[in-house]
C-alpha cells in the first residue's frame, strides 16, 4: 500500500537509467516532474550559481536531508551544456541533452542517513544558471533484517494478547525505512458483556484506530503549524484576535499559546453530553453549534492564567474552532484537503463509517457504550460494542465526530507518514506542509512545563519515560491517545514509532469503590515497556 501512496501522492517515480554519469544514472524528467520544475516544490529550490555572501567559500553550497540509498534530483541545465557537482564529496558531471531537456538524477548511491552536502562545482559556459529540486525522503520498507532483533518486543506483546489483552499494531522507522510493521491479537475480541467472542475479528497490520487525542497532533497542530508558516496566525495573539465573541471572566487575556501550552486555566473536561454535568444544565449539549458557543462564552476557569499546565480538551476544542474560522471550511475538510489527499492518505479522516469504511476494517474500542460496564448512564449514551465511531464522549455527542481534541481515525503507515512531515522539517516528497522554523517553535519546551511543547509532549529529562521509554533523547516528542495510543518522535535518533492498541476493548474490572479497563494495566498498553524494548533492540 505504501508504494501506492507515494506514487499518488509525491511523484516517487520509477528510476530510467541513462549512462550521463556512472555515479548518477539519470533521465530526462516526466511531465508530472515538469510541473515540480515548473512551481519550484521541494526540499530544495537553487538557481546557481548564486552569489548569497562575500564570503566565497560559502556559496554555492547547501545541506539536504536524505538517507542511504535513496534520493534523487531535478536538473534544469536550461542554457549550461554541462555541470558538475559534488554529492557528499563525490563529482558527477551533467550534459546538455541533444533536445536540452530537463533530467531526473538518480541519487541513491551518493546518499548517507541525514545530513548530506551539496556544492556546485562548475557550470559550463561559466554565465549560465541552471535549476536544480531536490525533494524531501518517502518512507521505504525493508523488515527482513529486523526481525530478529524485535523478538522481545514480539515475545511481550503475544504474551499479554495470550492472558486478555486485546490487539495491537506496531510500526517503527528507522533513518527513513520501515523495519517493523506487525499486527497483534485482535480487532475485536469481546461482546458488549465482556465475555469472549466465537470467532474474534483478527487485526490487520491496516486495521484503522481511533487514534483519540493523538488527534490533537496530527490533527489540530499540524493544522496549526501550517497556517502560522502562511502567516495567517500568529500564537501570541489573543484568541480574541480570531474569535471576537471570545470574551469575559478574563477570556480577552488568553492568547493561542496558552491553550497550545495548556496554560489558560481550564479544567481537563466539561461533560457536555450529560444533563447532570457539574456545571449544571446549562451547560448540556448535543450541538456542535450550541457546544462551540457555550466553550466561547461561558465555560468557566478554573485556575488563574499561567498558574500551572493543566492538560485540558477544552483548550483544543477552542483551537479547532479557531482553525475552521480561520480557514473557513470544517476541520475535517481542512485537514483532508491541506494534508491527507495530497500525500495519498485515504485512511486518515474522521466518522470513517460516513465515508465508505465498515467496522470489519475498524478496530472496536469500549464494550457497550460509555456505560464502563453498566456503571455510567446518561440518555444519549450509545450501547453494544463502540466501532468506527469516536469513543470520547465530548466529540461524539457534543461536536457530531469532528471535533480539535479527538475524532481522527488513522493506520499506523498513515501516521508514519504524517509523522515523517515533522521528522523532516515540515515536508514529504516534493510537497511542505510548514516550515522548519514553525516545527521548531510548537515542539520546543514550554516556559511552564518541560514535559510539554505548542501541544507536543516532549521527553526532556525523562520525566515523561512512562510514554516515550527509557532510552528517549531529550530531543523526542510526541503524544497519546486514551483509547490505547502513542506515537515517539526522535530526531536524535531519526526514529518513528507508532503503537496502537485498543486496549479499551477489555473487560471492565472493580477495584473497591473504583474500577478500571483490563487492557490498562498490561505493559502494551502502558507503552513505557514496548518504548524501551524498540530502543533496546535498535544498533
Amino acid at each position: 500500500m505504501l508504494g501506492r501512496l507515494l506514487f499518488s501522492g509525491c511523484l516517487l517515480l520509477s528510476l530510467v537509467a541513462c549512462s550521463l554519469s556512472p555515479q548518477a544514472p539519470s533521465r530526462t524528467v516526466s511531465a508530472a516532474e515538469q510541473l515540480v520544475l515548473a512551481e519550484q516544490r521541494g526540499q530544495l529550490v537553487l538557481h546557481w550559481p548564486e552569489q548569497r555572501s562575500e564570503r566565497v567559500a560559502v556559496n554555492n553550497k547547501r545541506r539536504f536531508l536524505a538517507y542511504a540509498g535513496q534520493g534523487e534530483m531535478l536538473v534544469d541545465l536550461q542554457q549550461a551544456q554541462q555541470l558538475s557537482l559534488q554529492v557528499n564529496g563525490k563529482t558527477l558531471t551533467l550534459h546538455a541533452t541533444t533536445e536540452h531537456k530537463p533530467l531526473r538524477v538518480d541519487l541513491s548511491r551518493l546518499t548517507r542517513n541525514g545530513e548530506n552536502r551539496l556544492e556546485l562545482i562548475s557550470v559550463s559556459p561559466a554565465d549560465a544558471k541552471v535549476l536544480i529540486n531536490i525533494p524531501y525522503p518517502t518512507l521505504r520498507t525493508n523488515l527482513e533484517p529486523y526481525t530478529a532483533a524485535f523478538a522481545q518486543v514480539d515475545q511481550l506483546i503475544e504474551q499479554e494478547i495470550a492472558k486478555g489483552f486485546p490487539g495491537a499494531v506496531l510500526l517503527v522507522v528507522k533513518d527513513g525505512v520501515i523495519i517493523k510493521h506487525s499486527a497483534y491479537g485482535y480487532a475485536e475480541r469481546y461482546r458488549a458483556d465482556g465475555s469472549l467472542l466465537s470467532q474474534p475479528r483478527g487485526m490487520q497490520t491496516d486495521t484503522l484506530f481511533d487514534i483519540a487525542s493523538n488527534s490533537k497532533m496530527y490533527a489540530t497542530n499540524y493544522a496549526l503549524m501550517r497556517l502560522v508558516s502562511e502567516g495567517k496566525l500568529d500564537v501570541t495573539k489573543p484568541v480574541q484576535h480570531y474569535l471576537p465573541e471570545y470574551q469575559g471572566d478574563g477570556r480577552e487575556q488568553r492568547t493561542v499559546s496558552d491553550l497550545l501550552y495548556h496554560t489558560a486555566g481550564y479544567a481537563p473536561e466539561v461533560h457536555f453530553f450529560r444533563p447532570d454535568n457539574r456545571h449544571g444544565p446549562q451547560f448540556y449539549s448535543l450541538n456542535k453549534a450550541d457546544t462551540e458557543q457555550l466553550i466561547l462564552t461561558q465555560v468557566p476557569f478554573a485556575t488563574e492564567r499561567g498558574v500551572a499546565a493543566v492538560y485540558s480538551d477544552v483548550d483544543y476544542m477552542l483551537l479547532g474552532m479557531l482553525i475552521e474560522r480561520l480557514s473557513g471550511q470544517p476541520l475535517d475538510q481542512y485537514l483532508r484537503e491541506q494534508f491527507y489527499q495530497p500525500l495519498g492518505l485515504f485512511r486518515t479522516l474522521f466518522n470513517p463509517l460516513q465515508h465508505g469504511f465498515t467496522r470489519d476494517q475498524i478496530a472496536a474500542t469500549e464494550l457497550d457504550g460509555n456505560s464502563r460496564g453498566g456503571r455510567v448512564s446518561f440518555p444519549a449514551n450509545r450501547s453494544g460494542v463502540i466501532v468506527g465511531e469516536v469513543h470520547d464522549e465530548k466529540a461524539f455527542y457534543s461536536f457530531q465526530g469532528v471535533a480539535g481534541h479527538a475524532g481522527l481515525f488513522s493506520t499506523a503507515e498513515e501516521l508514519a507518514v504524517l509523522m515523517a512531515l515533522s521528522l523532516q522539517g515540515g515536508g514529504y516528497g516534493w510537497q511542505q506542509f510548514f516550515t522548519p522554523a514553525t516545527l521548531a517553535q510548537f515542539k520546543a519546551p514550554s516556559p511552564y512545563d518541560h514535559r510539554f511543547g505548542l501541544g507536543w509532549r516532549t521527553a526532556v529529562q525523562g520525566d515523561l519515560n512512562w510514554h516515550f521509554g527509557a532510552y528517549a533523547s531529550d530531543s523526542a516528542y510526541g503524544h497519546t491517545g486514551w483509547t490505547g495510543t502513542a506515537t515517539v518522535i526522535d530526531p536524535e535518533q531519526q526514529l518513528l514509532v507508532v503503537l496502537l492498541t485498543n486496549k479499551k476493548h477489555s473487560p471492565i474490572v472493580a477495584e473497591g469503590e473504583s474500577y478500571y479497563f483490563s487492557g490498562d494495566r498490561f505493559e502494551t498498553g502502558r507503552y513505557g515497556s514496548i518504548l524501551t524494548l524498540i530502543y533496546q533492540a535498535l544498533p
